[in-house]
């Protein structure tokens, strides 16, 4: 259990549960030994989402990750099982009763609805809060894309920051719904909105000949998704992508580009995005990197485990 009291008393120093309702308590890649290396722990207000890889020893929860989050007054606990391969099953209640419908989590300056049951994710992506920050604080008066959107977590956080307007764009329509809930729970104008359920190698296109283009256009695209106008995969479609993208960024705006895939490099993800740059006779300057933050740490040598990857680039005029 020192493990786990380690890593809470870390985020405890730095005040981070007085800031954030929703944070990763616990991340096993990095602050693991053995029998806790495949788990990670986040938490969502007073409830707890515990996620076991599919390489978790003994195929349960350890009884000392209960323990431990009962002492810290966890109101719920539910476990999600994540394959190598394959779907995920729904996610087990281990402790308490869950909320059964959303609830509202916040991060400085903004709210989300998360949902702890019937969902194979609680719907908030954790490792890009550094980036909805960054939208917050920078996307006053942008024109926004917002591709992959899964439930427009960064739509909400570029909205909130004083977007002129922001675009949501992903091809699950309950995803979509979902976003447009999350819209409405910061008090955000509608008119100042669009949300669209559809392919995003159909909308890029359909996007440009509308006339339209973006001061910050978002991509953040799954491992492998398949929609009306065939499959996407970031190992073969990044380049593709990525030209679709930048033919609707306006002079000197903002291409903010982020994959979740420990099989693609850095250096095979930049050949890729340059590539697409050159295609389109355009050059970016990297105005920051995106990376796991400290609250995703891995060991020093298991770049394996160091997923999250991106860029935030600027388009000379």
């Amino acid at each position: 259990m020192k493990e786990l009291e380690r890593a809470w008393r870390w985020r405890e120093e730095r005040g981070l549960f007085g800031e954030l309702q929703a944070l990763r308590v616990f991340h096993g890649p990095g602050e693991g030994g053995k029998e806790l290396r495949a788990f990670a722990i986040d938490r969502f207000g007073g409830h707890y989402w515990v996620t076991q890889w599919e390489r978790a020893a003994g195929g349960g929860v350890p009884a000392k990750i209960l323990d431990f989050l009962r002492a810290r007054g966890a109101a719920s606990v539910v476990t999600l099982s994540r394959p190598e391969q394959g779907v995920p099953e729904e996610p087990q209640v281990l402790l308490g009763e869950p909320p059964e419908g959303r609830f509202t989590v916040k991060e400085p300056g903004l709210k989300f609805h998360v949902q702890m049951l019937k969902a194979r994710h609680p719907g908030l992506f954790l490792d890009h809060a550094p980036l909805r920050q960054w939208l917050f604080r920078r996307a006053r008066g942008w024109r926004v894309l917002n591709t992959f959107s899964y439930t427009g977590s960064l739509s909400v956080a570029a909205g909130a920051g004083g977007a002129a307007h922001v675009t949501t764009l992903d091809l699950a329509k309950p995803a979509i719904q979902w976003a447009e809930q999350n819209w409405a729970l910061n008090g955000l104008a509608s008119e100042s909105a669009r949300f669209i359920a559809g392919d995003v190698f159909e909308w890029l296109p359909r996007l440009r000949r509308e006339g339209k283009l973006f001061d910050c256009v978002i991509l953040d695209p799954p491992s492998f998704s398949r929609g009306k106008k065939g499959s996407f995969s970031t190992a073969k479609d990044l380049k593709k992508l990525h030209a679709e993208a930048m033919a609707l960024l306006a002079p000197g705006g903002v291409l903010v580009t982020s994959i979740n895939s420990a099989q693609i490099s850095w250096s095979r993800y930049e050949a890729d995005v340059l590539s697409a740059a050159r295609e389109c006779r355009r050059e970016f300057e990297i105005l920051s990197r995106i990376d796991l933050p400290e609250t995703f740490p891995t060991r020093l040598g298991s770049e394996e485990d160091r997923y999250l990857k991106g860029w935030i680039l600027r388009a000379r005029q």
